[in-house]
């Protein structure tokens, strides 16, 4: 005994549907960091460490970590609308680009 073919793909596709939604994995939302590089002149790099270095003395720190300086200044950035709107503006002066 055959099928027409009308009745043969509307069959696949009611199957197709179902085990697909079957095993559609539920969405988890990512918790581990995201690695982020960022390429600096020589002498930019330079005068961020020495920053680093004098603010370490001032604060009676071992160390201060130039990644950690950068979280913070996204969190500002995020949590700022003045600052926002100042990187905003230096962007859009320089289409974008540094």
């Amino acid at each position: 005994m055959t099928q027409s073919k009308a009745n043969r793909g509307y069959d696949r596709t009611v199957n197709r549907a179902a085990t697909s939604q079957a095993a559609v994995p539920a969405v988890v939302p990512r918790t581990t960091p995201i690695r982020i590089t960022v390429d600096v002149r020589p002498t930019f790099h330079r005068r961020l460490k020495r920053w680093c270095n004098g603010t370490a003395a001032e604060r009676d720190l071992s160390s201060v970590d130039l990644s950690a300086v950068f979280r913070i200044l996204a969190d500002e950035l995020l949590e700022d609308e003045k600052l926002a709107e100042k990187v905003a503006k230096r962007l859009q002066a320089k289409d974008g680009k540094l």
